[in-house]
């Protein structure tokens, strides 16, 4: 039954998603900011339907730390969840996206209109240092840059080395870094995997404030979110609000 549901849930998301390119396409013309509300408001949808037909909904502790402003969010990656999730949670959030995913029919438009920071991994050091500069400069527009510093989907319960890039936007930025730890991964993996029913934990920490050596902001953020990830870590905690069909 979980997996009929998951690829029901799966069917419907993709389905709402051509509806809304199709009949939203003008919006791609009208900047940035039309944009990016045009994707917030699919993950809206996204977020409000999984707990209807997966039983999969979530529950925010720390939501206090999130930030208003310019900001450098730090997350592991466990799946395709976190991308709904950190786009309805943010204000105005840009994520650092791997080049390839621009090839994407249809996702690869909106994802370069609405504002993310693509990056070709195969640049080396010069296009380290324009993904940098431009990180910076769209945090003190105001934006909040999303990093996935393992650089890949990790499974639950294992980790990865952070890639050294995260804690260069962090020297360069000279703004706030939230730290976020999250389990999703444990209730689902992929977009066409089924999905098991529960409740994904995710757990905004204090912000890290600017002006740490990089060598040490490396270390104290892997550290961080590692002790605060719900699959490596079952301390308990008091019931927090679940906001799956929440903003």
């Amino acid at each position: 039954m979980n997996r009929i549901r998951s690829i029901v849930y799966t069917v419907v998301i993709a389905l709402v998603a051509v509806v809304l390119t199709v009949l939203l396409a003008p919006t791609l013309f009208m900047g940035e900011r039309i944009a990016r509300n045009t994707i917030k408001l699919w993950a809206r949808f996204a977020m409000w339907l999984m707990p209807l037909l997966t039983g999969v909904s979530y529950r925010v502790e720390g939501r206090e730390h999130l930030p208003e402003g310019g900001a450098l969010i730090v997350s592991n990656h466990q799946s395709l969840w976190e991308t709904f999730a950190l786009q309805i949670l943010l204000p105005h959030p840009s994520v650092i996206l791997k080049k390839e995913l621009l090839r994407i029919p249809v996702y690869g438009w909106w994802a370069k209109r609405s504002g993310n920071i693509v990056i070709d991994r195969d640049g080396g050091a010069r296009e380290l240092r324009r993904l940098r500069d431009e990180a910076a400069a769209r945090i003190a527009d105001g934006a909040q840059i999303v990093v996935f510093p393992e650089g890949t989907r990790v499974a639950p319960g294992e980790t990865a080395p952070y890639q050294p890039g995260v804690a260069g936007i962090y020297a360069a930025a000279g703004a706030p870094c939230i730290p976020i730890a999250h389990d999703s991964g444990k209730f689902w993996r992929k977009l066409g995997g089924a999905l098991n029913p529960g409740v994904i934990t995710v757990r905004i920490l204090e912000p890290i404030p600017p002006g740490i050596d990089r060598r040490e902001f490396q270390q104290l953020i892997s550290a961080r979110i590692n002790a605060a990830r719900p699959d490596l870590n079952t301390r308990e905690t008091a019931p927090a609000p679940e906001l799956s069909n929440v903003g």
